[in-house]
């Protein structure tokens, strides 16, 4: 089938469909260079087994109810979570809205999804955080060095996607403090302004780190940095 015609089969809307296909929950039978991708009826009706084997009948939308994706609309999360986690058999609360077919009958119990899915992030830092907190930026930078190997970085699963991805853990920030320095973190170690002490290391021959000889922009080693400033 169609993409158009696999989403109206699962009683999806077309954008319901694509988060579902971005999320990994759906994936087409033929997808080749050249070919338009064709989706498989056995597939979809699979999904929807999935979802509404064990769901309970429902007149009418229970107080604290929602429709699936908007429950995870809701929470910023992607629907994707809410069905691994329905198959998982983590959220109990799912409920089959009579009178409607397919993925648009699927309801949850709101209250179920963000006590599993809801939980906030891993103990440590995104890419992104901790690069402003050290005043790297943009924070491209930092996940460059961390693709190169030349700062640490732990993959974790964010409990809301499900997803893994680097975040830099406490003992990747004490890693980083200990091998390297940027004017941020110059200022508040020297007690004086970065434009004092890194024109200092400009007139000492310090430049800025380059693994590669690559910029990375102002990232000192922290080693240099004690010996011209000692």
């Amino acid at each position: 089938m169609p993409a158009n015609a696999f989403a109206e089969f699962i009683g999806a809307s077309r954008s319901q469909f694509d988060l579902l296909v971005k999320d990994g929950v759906l994936a087409p039978a033929l997808d080749a260079p050249g070919v338009k991708a064709v989706w498989s009826p056995v597939q979809g009706r699979a999904f929807l087994d999935g979802l509404l084997s064990r769901a309970v009948p429902l007149a009418k939308v229970p107080r604290g109810w929602e429709h699936l994706p908007k429950s995870a609309q809701r929470l910023k999360i992607g629907s994707g979570a809410i069905v691994y986690a329905i198959r998982e058999g983590r959220i109990p609360g799912v409920g089959r809205f009579e009178g409607v077919e397919g993925y648009a009958a699927v309801h949850v119990n709101h209250a179920d999804v963000t006590r599993v899915l809801g939980v906030e992030s891993p103990t440590a830092q995104p890419i992104e955080t901790f690069a402003k907190t050290v005043g790297l930026l943009p924070p491209s930078r930092l996940k460059r060095l961390i693709k190169a190997g030349v700062i640490p970085a732990t993959r974790l699963q964010n409990p809301k996607t499900r997803a893994f991805q680097l975040y830099i853990a406490a003992e990747d920030a004490a890693a980083f403090h200990r091998q390297y320095l940027t004017p941020r973190t110059l200022a508040q170690e020297f007690g004086r302004s970065w434009q004092s002490l890194t024109a200092e290391l400009r007139a000492k021959g310090i430049r800025p780190y380059s693994p590669l000889g690559e910029d990375f922009g102002p990232l000192y080693l922290r080693a240099d940095v004690v010996s011209a400033l000692s």
